[in-house]
């Protein structure tokens, strides 16, 4: 059985989901292997525009599975940390649009690949949350970056030390989430507001992915980032698209060269 599900559910809109609902999609170092090659697959097919992170038997992911930690020692556990790690970096660092839809449980290493994604919904009922610290460990999966940068230091440090869980709602109000919406819908809101990213020029879009990654610390270092960006912007054809849209009074299709 596939421990990931990959499938196109719309045109250019790739759902990826972990499919082990007996775990409640836990995942152990296979799965996090078969993640990190559906995920790359994606990346490189120019058919693929946009991901959706879905969830299969009602969780999102419960977070690393514990029965893989047993008999871990300092050097199998840098490895597993190095594995993980390259999994963060493809989705941290992916120029097409992610979008994570959670159900159920989104906990630790769950939480952390949605905090990885561009947009984040959830459901009403559905819970994240960082309980690493019931199971004796740290954050992981790039959490003590993405959280502090979502929610804020002050707010992050509540969370991670006190090991907090929120529901749908109060996720959203307080920045972990980004749109709630009734149980069992998060998956297809998330498909729409990928297809609305996928209509987005993919250069400019990838420019402006990276710039929030690398989040500059100074007005200067903003504006040189800036520049380099836009100078490529101007001479591309999104701008052209862009431009002749505009003037016909059409929606552009940044697509239309690829077709």
């Amino acid at each position: 059985m596939a421990h990931i599900i990959s499938e196109f559910v719309h045109k250019g809109i790739v759902r990826l989901a972990i499919n082990l609902p007996e775990k409640r999609n836990a995942i152990a170092p296979n799965v996090r292997d078969e993640f990190l090659e559906a995920i790359s697959a994606c990346l490189f097919d120019e058919n693929v525009l946009a991901i959706v992170l879905g969830s299969e038997g009602g969780h999102f992911c419960s977070g690393g599975d514990i029965d893989s930690m047993f008999g871990i020692n300092a050097e199998t556990g840098r490895r597993r940390m190095q594995g993980n790690h390259k999994l963060v970096r493809a989705i941290a660092e992916a120029e097409k649009p992610i979008v994570s839809a959670v159900e159920g449980f989104a906990m630790g290493a769950g939480a952390g690949i949605c905090l990885l994604t561009d947009t984040i919904v959830i459901a009403d009922n559905a819970k994240i949350g960082f309980p690493f610290f019931k199971v004796g460990l740290t954050p992981d999966y790039g959490i003590l970056f993405t959280l502090p940068r979502r929610v804020g230091w002050a707010r992050a440090r509540q969370i991670l030390l006190r090991g907090t869980t929120w529901t749908g709602v109060d996720a959203v109000k307080n920045g972990l989430a980004d749109e709630v919406v009734e149980r069992g819908s998060a998956e297809r809101h998330a498909v729409e507001i990928a297809r609305e990213m996928a209509s987005s020029p993919p250069h400019a879009f990838a420019l402006t992915k990276r710039h929030l990654v690398m989040e500059p610390q100074s007005l200067e270092a903003a504006l040189e980032l800036e520049t380099l960006s836009q100078s490529i912007a101007f001479v591309g054809p999104e701008l052209a698209e862009g431009r002749a849209a505009f003037l016909q009074k059409r929606r552009p299709d940044f697509q239309r060269g690829k077709k």
